[in-house]
Protein backbone atom coordinates (compact mmCIF):
# COMPACT_ATOMS: atom_id res chain seq x y z
CA UNK A 1 0.00 0.00 0.00
CA UNK A 2 1.46 3.38 -1.00
CA UNK A 3 0.30 7.07 -1.00
CA UNK A 4 0.63 7.14 -4.98
CA UNK A 5 -3.29 7.54 -5.66
CA UNK A 6 -3.92 9.62 -2.85
CA UNK A 7 -1.13 12.14 -4.02
CA UNK A 8 -3.12 12.01 -7.08
CA UNK A 9 -6.32 12.90 -5.37
CA UNK A 10 -5.00 15.68 -3.42
CA UNK A 11 -3.11 17.42 -6.47
CA UNK A 12 -5.36 16.29 -9.10
CA UNK A 13 -2.98 15.06 -11.23
CA UNK A 14 -4.10 11.76 -13.45
CA UNK A 15 -2.02 8.63 -14.15
CA UNK A 16 -1.50 9.67 -17.43
CA UNK A 17 0.31 12.86 -16.52
CA UNK A 18 2.60 10.66 -14.42
CA UNK A 19 3.48 8.34 -17.06
CA UNK A 20 4.32 11.21 -19.43
CA UNK A 21 6.20 13.13 -17.32
CA UNK A 22 8.31 10.27 -15.85
CA UNK A 23 8.59 9.38 -19.55
CA UNK A 24 6.93 5.58 -18.48
CA UNK A 25 3.64 3.31 -19.82
CA UNK A 26 0.17 3.66 -18.24
CA UNK A 27 0.80 0.16 -17.09
CA UNK A 28 3.90 1.37 -15.32
CA UNK A 29 2.22 3.43 -13.48
CA UNK A 30 -0.59 1.18 -12.44
CA UNK A 31 1.41 -1.63 -11.82
CA UNK A 32 3.21 1.18 -8.85
CA UNK A 33 -0.54 2.06 -7.43
CA UNK A 34 -1.53 -1.22 -7.25
CA UNK A 35 1.61 -2.28 -5.55
CA UNK A 36 2.54 -4.92 -8.08
CA UNK A 37 6.21 -3.62 -8.67
CA UNK A 38 8.20 -0.76 -7.34
CA UNK A 39 9.32 2.23 -9.14
CA UNK A 40 13.08 2.80 -9.47
CA UNK A 41 14.88 5.21 -6.56
CA UNK A 42 15.13 7.24 -9.95
CA UNK A 43 11.08 7.01 -10.55
CA UNK A 44 10.76 7.49 -6.92
CA UNK A 45 12.61 10.86 -6.64
CA UNK A 46 10.87 11.93 -9.46
CA UNK A 47 6.99 11.44 -8.35
CA UNK A 48 7.96 12.93 -4.93
CA UNK A 49 9.31 16.22 -7.41
CA UNK A 50 5.94 15.82 -9.07
CA UNK A 51 3.61 16.16 -5.92
CA UNK A 52 5.98 18.45 -4.14
CA UNK A 53 5.86 21.28 -6.41
CA UNK A 54 2.03 20.77 -7.14
CA UNK A 55 1.69 20.55 -2.98
CA UNK A 56 3.97 23.67 -3.22
CA UNK A 57 1.71 25.45 -6.06
CA UNK A 58 -1.52 24.92 -4.08
CA UNK A 59 0.03 26.35 -1.05
CA UNK A 60 1.47 29.30 -3.03
CA UNK A 61 -2.37 30.02 -4.05
CA UNK A 62 -4.04 30.23 -1.15
CA UNK A 63 -1.52 31.16 1.79
CA UNK A 64 -1.20 34.73 2.52
CA UNK A 65 1.83 34.05 4.43
CA UNK A 66 6.10 34.15 2.92
CA UNK A 67 6.72 31.37 0.83
CA UNK A 68 8.73 28.87 2.92
CA UNK A 69 11.86 27.44 1.33
CA UNK A 70 12.69 23.93 0.26
CA UNK A 71 8.78 22.35 0.80
CA UNK A 72 9.37 18.27 -0.60
CA UNK A 73 7.63 15.31 0.66
CA UNK A 74 9.91 12.59 1.76
CA UNK A 75 9.71 8.68 -0.12
CA UNK A 76 8.41 7.86 3.41
CA UNK A 77 5.24 9.50 2.67
CA UNK A 78 4.86 8.76 -0.92
CA UNK A 79 5.06 4.87 0.57
CA UNK A 80 3.27 5.45 3.25
CA UNK A 81 5.41 4.67 5.78
CA UNK A 82 5.94 7.86 7.51
CA UNK A 83 5.74 11.53 7.64
CA UNK A 84 8.38 13.58 8.25
CA UNK A 85 9.16 17.06 8.96
CA UNK A 86 9.33 18.27 5.58
CA UNK A 87 5.95 16.07 4.77
CA UNK A 88 4.05 17.84 7.89
CA UNK A 89 5.55 21.35 6.92
CA UNK A 90 3.85 20.61 3.60
CA UNK A 91 0.92 19.52 4.11
CA UNK A 92 0.37 22.30 6.28
CA UNK A 93 1.43 24.75 4.00
CA UNK A 94 -0.63 22.91 1.13
CA UNK A 95 -3.82 22.58 2.45
CA UNK A 96 -4.15 25.22 5.48
CA UNK A 97 -4.30 27.84 3.06
CA UNK A 98 -7.34 26.26 1.38
CA UNK A 99 -9.35 25.98 5.10
CA UNK A 100 -9.78 29.10 5.68
CA UNK A 101 -7.66 29.24 9.04
CA UNK A 102 -8.58 25.66 10.25
CA UNK A 103 -5.43 24.09 11.23
CA UNK A 104 -3.54 20.32 10.48
CA UNK A 105 -2.98 18.95 14.02
CA UNK A 106 -2.26 15.17 15.25
CA UNK A 107 -4.45 14.20 17.53
CA UNK A 108 -3.87 11.33 20.40
CA UNK A 109 -6.61 9.43 21.28
CA UNK A 110 -6.92 6.99 24.54
CA UNK A 111 -9.80 4.82 24.91
CA UNK A 112 -11.97 6.93 22.58
CA UNK A 113 -11.39 10.76 24.21
CA UNK A 114 -8.61 13.16 22.38
CA UNK A 115 -6.07 13.77 25.06
CA UNK A 116 -3.41 16.05 23.24
CA UNK A 117 -3.09 18.14 20.08
CA UNK A 118 -0.16 18.58 18.12
CA UNK A 119 -0.11 21.61 15.79
CA UNK A 120 3.16 23.48 15.01
CA UNK A 121 5.97 22.64 13.99
CA UNK A 122 7.62 22.16 17.14
CA UNK A 123 5.29 20.13 18.65
CA UNK A 124 5.64 17.49 15.63
CA UNK A 125 9.32 17.31 15.81
CA UNK A 126 9.26 17.20 20.03
CA UNK A 127 6.56 14.64 20.43
CA UNK A 128 7.36 12.38 17.02
CA UNK A 129 11.41 13.47 17.23
CA UNK A 130 10.56 14.78 13.56
CA UNK A 131 9.34 11.22 11.94
CA UNK A 132 5.41 9.83 12.55
CA UNK A 133 5.56 6.47 11.74
CA UNK A 134 2.40 5.66 9.53
CA UNK A 135 2.43 1.35 8.67
CA UNK A 136 5.35 -0.66 9.52
CA UNK A 137 4.88 -4.23 7.40
CA UNK A 138 1.20 -3.01 6.18
CA UNK A 139 -0.36 -2.32 9.27
CA UNK A 140 -0.90 1.11 10.45
CA UNK A 141 1.22 1.87 13.95
CA UNK A 142 -0.58 3.38 17.23
CA UNK A 143 1.95 6.01 19.14
CA UNK A 144 3.34 3.98 22.00
CA UNK A 145 4.48 6.99 25.10
CA UNK A 146 7.74 5.46 26.36
CA UNK A 147 7.61 7.80 28.64
CA UNK A 148 4.45 7.11 30.59
CA UNK A 149 4.44 3.48 30.85
CA UNK A 150 4.55 3.03 27.02
CA UNK A 151 0.50 3.64 26.79
CA UNK A 152 -0.76 3.48 23.68
CA UNK A 153 -2.69 5.98 21.72
CA UNK A 154 -4.68 6.08 18.95
CA UNK A 155 -3.76 8.90 16.88
CA UNK A 156 -5.01 10.73 13.77
CA UNK A 157 -4.34 13.57 11.33
CA UNK A 158 -7.18 16.12 12.19
CA UNK A 159 -8.47 19.59 10.72
CA UNK A 160 -9.20 21.88 13.35
CA UNK A 161 -11.74 24.20 13.72
CA UNK A 162 -11.52 26.37 16.88
CA UNK A 163 -12.05 24.00 19.66
CA UNK A 164 -13.86 20.92 17.12
CA UNK A 165 -12.11 18.84 14.49
CA UNK A 166 -12.30 16.49 12.07
CA UNK A 167 -10.32 13.06 11.31
CA UNK A 168 -9.07 13.48 7.77
CA UNK A 169 -6.03 10.82 7.87
CA UNK A 170 -7.99 8.63 5.33
CA UNK A 171 -7.76 11.79 3.17
CA UNK A 172 -3.94 12.25 3.64
CA UNK A 173 -3.08 8.70 3.92
CA UNK A 174 -3.67 5.40 2.30
CA UNK A 175 -4.30 3.90 5.47
CA UNK A 176 -7.92 1.73 5.68
CA UNK A 177 -8.84 3.42 9.17
CA UNK A 178 -11.91 4.04 10.57
CA UNK A 179 -12.52 7.62 11.25
CA UNK A 180 -12.69 9.09 14.64
CA UNK A 181 -15.24 11.65 15.07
Amino acid sequence: MNNLEKLQQLTHITTQEIADALDVTLADVQAWQDDVRVPTIAELEALVGIFSSQLDAQGIETQTQPHPIHIRLSLDYLLNLGLTTSDWITLKWAFEGQWQGDKLAVGFFHNGQLTRLVTSNSEFVAAFAGYLILQTEGEFEPYIDEFDDDKVYDWRLLRLTGETYRDVTRELIATDLPEIK
